[in-house]
């Protein structure tokens, strides 16, 4: 069963050409061309520095990293509850086999500079 003349034998092609304002798709591709690129990623976190420089363990770092994704919590859970969420992030981040994939690419090239050791 076709729809519009698609499929059907005999059927009229359905119309492909693009419909819209004329210009429209030069109008676009100009617009592509002069969007602003996204910006570059931040310079690596200060955390992430002071693991390369040394200053801090791997374990460290997690810790660090873990405070700061749960630090909008803050005033907005009890602190048990937080608590929890903090230490069930730590957890998935030396147990979930992705997470721990994740760490090891990520603190790689900053223990190559004599950090602290990655699991």
């Amino acid at each position: 069963m076709g729809i519009d003349g698609i499929h059907k034998p005999g059927g009229t092609p359905p119309n492909l050409e693009p419909g819209g304002t004329p210009g429209a798709d030069r109008e676009f591709k100009a617009n592509l061309e002069t969007a602003p690129t996204p910006a570059a990623p931040a310079a690596a976190s200060s955390a992430l520095q002071r693991l390369d420089a040394g200053d801090i363990s791997v374990d460290e770092y997690l810790d660090l990293q873990v405070n700061e994704a749960v630090a909008h919590l803050a005033g907005k859970l009890p602190s048990n509850q937080l608590e929890f969420v903090r230490e069930s992030l730590r957890e998935q981040l030396t147990e979930d086999p992705v997470l721990v994939e994740l760490v090891r690419r990520t603190t790689l090239n900053a223990g190559s500079s004599g950090a602290g050791s990655a699991r």
